[in-house]
């Protein structure tokens, strides 16, 4: 009896002894305390209990209909590129068409070349253009404003535009071609920093349906400028596909932006921009002389009134070009048109001091 009796404990002591069922199904509290022992550092709601508890790292959000392929640095990057862009197209364009023009950059946006399209005006002049050695093609779109402003001044008129756009006829595109020939080439000398491309320019389109230079949901990278000339305005925009700067987007860069700007300029380079400096023209006016009269004397003034001048008639005149004082002359007749003699060049500090005097 005693005998069963031990045996009978013995196995009910090597039973509690062994292994004890485990749930499958964890509890509410022990899920908070597995969730509570991960680092915290941003809060959040769990799914179950509604209890605020701070889980991992901070969520960011993401649009994948407009990825970003493009950094930050990158952005800013491409931006510093195409202000220095518009500088060197505003110089070129000036001196090509004889009259001021402004050309400002408004923005580089990335998104998807589905949505560029759809923002492209009807009628627009569209060119594709291949940047060799980089793989495809870009965009650039001209405004209609502009482009026949640019026709006009083309023909020798006065730089007037249309008050509604169409399409460019034979003549007006052979011209229109030797603008945007001065668009490439300072895209080329803007991009030397970080590529040496050699752009070509395709046929003209006037919608975009016409040009397919990406696949609609392509992440591309839209630069916006305003064109200014005389009195009209309109946009510019270059549209580059992603794949087309993936080759070079590693160097896209403000290090190598801004190292490759301090490279010295080679004898063909100065001997062009020389070149390009002599055709401008500048403003040259001779100054006789200069008083001050009352404003009764100026109300009563009348034709065949002498104004006597402060300058003696055997005084040197200055000579101003583009508003500053450069030289001294002597005024005289040279065959049936007034002239004037350089007597003398103004020194740099005389010149300096002149022009700090008020007028």
């Amino acid at each position: 009896m005693a005998r069963r009796l031990g045996a009978r404990h013995e196995c009910l002591f090597h039973r509690v002894r062994g292994p004890v069922a485990v749930p499958s199904i964890l509890s509410q509290r022990e899920i908070d305390a597995l969730l509570s022992a991960l680092p915290v550092d941003e809060p959040a709601t769990s799914a179950a209990g509604g209890d605020s508890v701070r889980v991992g790292k901070p969520v960011k959000t993401y649009d994948f209909r407009h990825p970003s392929k493009f950094s930050r640095d990158q952005i800013r990057t491409l931006e510093f590129l195409h202000e220095t862009f518009a500088r060197r197209l505003q110089t070129a364009l000036s001196a090509y068409l004889r009259t001021v023009v402004q050309i400002n950059l408004l923005e580089v946006v990335q998104g998807v070349y589905d949505e560029y399209v759809r923002q492209v005006p009807n009628p627009a002049v569209l060119y594709p253009i291949s940047m060799d050695p980089l793989p495809g093609r870009a965009a650039l779109e001209l405004h209609t404003n502009i482009v026949f402003i640019i026709v006009d001044r083309l023909l020798g008129g006065l730089g007037k535009g249309l008050s509604r756009g169409r399409e460019l006829t034979d003549v007006e595109q052979t011209l229109l071609e030797t603008v945007v020939w001065e668009v490439l080439s300072a895209l080329k000398e803007s991009w030397a920093n970080i590529a040496a491309l050699q752009p070509r320019l395709g046929d003209v389109a006037f919608t975009p349906q016409f040009m397919q230079i990406a696949l609609s949901s392509e992440t591309v990278l839209t630069i916006t400028f305003e064109v200014r000339i005389l009195d009209g305005a309109g946009t510019m925009r270059i549209c580059i596909p992603e794949s087309v700067l993936e080759p070079v987007m590693s160097q896209v860069t403000a290090q190598a932006f801004y190292a490759g700007s301090r490279r010295i300029l080679s004898s063909g380079q100065s001997y062009d921009l020389r070149k390009n400096l002599d055709r401008v023209t500048v403003p040259v006016v001779g100054k006789l002389g200069e008083t001050d009269v009352t404003i009764e004397d100026l109300l009563t003034m009348r034709v065949g009134d002498i104004i006597p001048l402060e300058r003696r008639s055997k005084d040197e005149i200055e000579v101003l070009v583009a508003g500053m004082t450069k030289f001294l002359a002597r005024p005289g007749v040279l065959g049936r048109h007034n002239a004037l003699r350089i007597t003398a060049a103004i020194p740099l500090d005389v010149e300096e001091e002149i022009g700090a005097e008020p007028r």
